[in-house]
């Protein structure tokens, strides 16, 4: 049962009138002076009042005593005191919110405590260089990673960045200083080292830090070069084996035929079999040869209308221009080159000839190119490995066109996007959207 302050204090005053009461009653009767039974029932009821008044507020000073040290606790950010409720009115709400508070807060900061645990496993495992600093450039966090690369063995965490940093090689350290995101290649022990650098503003605690990333991309470059030769080995010996096998075999049959007079006749098919082959094999590796040997592009100004007049010739496709300018300064067999092939895709897709639309638009000092076809398009797997070498989804392809029409753009200092088209409310629709864009002025 909950009691009240309140009311004890109600029956105490009630009490001490009742007592000062009989006193002047009593000192009356007795023949006393009024002023008399008034001070000696004064004094009396002082004194009981005084006794009272202590039991009164005695629970009132433990109790703000108790919230004191509460308060005092959740500033120091110790969430382990609790206040045992006396069920006094006048408190127990009081009492109850503040200890359902710090429980509240005691479990938020042990989940804290947790992450923070294993976020900072996950930052000492990871194999990249993490560096923060404050304002003031002295590191505040550090993982294995940083100490690695700074070869510091002491403990990196309140040095100043700039000292601590001197070690690593000269580029990476004028990137460093200079804050410039981006790859940085360093000669070391005649080997070259490819790194990648990022560099951030961070706010924490209401204070600027910068954060510093580091990666070592040397391995997986590596890794990844030696994937993409095994998988060009592979291709290769797939195309040879394809071509030879059956040229072995018609060699066969030719040699078995020419003993057999009466079956002359069949050679010139055979002949004419072999020689496709063969042709085909060339064709397949001058595509690699080509894509290995891509020269730098040679700029030189093209009037724009005869640059559109030699693809619709070549590719016997209709191209819509909305372009101010009347000439382009590109390497025109490249160009021309990236463009039939891309034409090329379209007419292989399944698309009907009509469904395939080249485009070629003006965007400030940027000519975008745009084409469309009606074809079966591409999963999402498929889009973003199209442009990888080798990497083909018909049959008999090589893998090559797409990576080679990037590496032109690129070459043009240009970009190759792909994706499935989509109508005007947003949907996908049949057909593949390639678009790639050309500086109007080369540097």
């Amino acid at each position: 049962m909950k009691r009240s302050l309140k009311l004890r204090l109600f029956v105490a005053f009630l009490l001490l009138i009742t007592i000062q009461a009989l006193l002047i009653g009593g000192l009356h009767s007795i023949g006393m002076s009024i002023i008399i039974a008034i001070i000696a029932a004064s004094v009396v009821t002082i004194i009981i009042m005084l006794s009272y008044l202590k039991s009164f507020v005695e629970p009132f000073s433990q109790m703000v005593e108790a919230l004191e040290v509460g308060v005092r606790s959740l500033k120091d950010n110790d969430f382990s005191v609790t206040i045992q409720n006396k069920h006094y009115q006048e408190f127990d709400f009081l009492i109850d919110t503040y200890n359902e508070l710090t429980n509240v807060l005691r479990h938020e900061r042990l989940s804290i405590f947790q992450r923070e645990q294993l976020l900072n496993k996950v930052i000492q495992a990871t194999p990249v260089a993490l560096i923060l600093t404050d304002n003031n450039g002295r590191i505040v966090l550090s993982n294995y990673a940083a100490k690695n690369l700074l070869n510091y063995q002491a403990k990196l965490d309140g040095e100043l960045f700039h000292q601590a940093i001197e070690g690593i090689p000269q580029g990476l350290y004028e990137a460093t200083i200079n804050r410039k995101d981006g790859l940085v290649t360093e000669s070391l022990n005649n080997e070259a080292i490819c790194y990648s650098l990022t560099c951030q503003q961070v706010t924490l605690a209401n204070k600027m830090h910068h954060l510093y990333l580091y990666k070592n991309l040397t391995s997986d470059i590596s890794r990844k070069e030696n994937d993409i030769w095994k998988k060009a080995i592979r291709l290769i010996s797939h195309e040879l084996n394809n071509s030879l096998a059956p040229i072995k075999s018609l060699t066969s049959s030719a040699k078995k035929i020419i003993e057999q007079p009466k079956h002359h006749q069949m050679l010139p098919d055979i002949f004419d079999t072999i020689g496709n082959r063969v042709e085909n094999l060339h064709l397949f590796l001058s595509q690699y040869a080509t894509y290995a040997r891509l020269p730098a592009p040679q700029f030189k100004t093209v009037e724009l209308a005869s640059f559109i007049e030699s693809i619709e010739r070549l590719s016997q496709i209709n191209v819509n221009v909305d372009v101010n300018e009347s000439t382009i300064v590109i390497d025109q067999a490249q160009i021309e080159q990236a463009l039939l092939n891309l034409i090329k895709n379209a007419k292989e897709s399944g698309s009907a000839i009509a469904d395939i639309e080249l485009t070629i638009t003006q965007l400030n000092q940027q000519l975008m190119v745009t084409l469309v076809d009606g074809g079966s398009g591409m999963s999402q797997t498929q889009l973003q490995q199209a442009l990888l070498p080798f990497f083909t989804t018909k049959p008999t392809g090589s893998g090559l066109g797409l990576a080679l029409c990037n590496e032109i753009i690129i070459a043009h200092n240009g970009k190759l996007k792909l994706a499935n088209r989509r109508d005007a409310q947003g949907e996908t629709i049949s057909g593949i959207e390639v678009q790639f864009s050309l500086p109007l002025q080369q540097l």
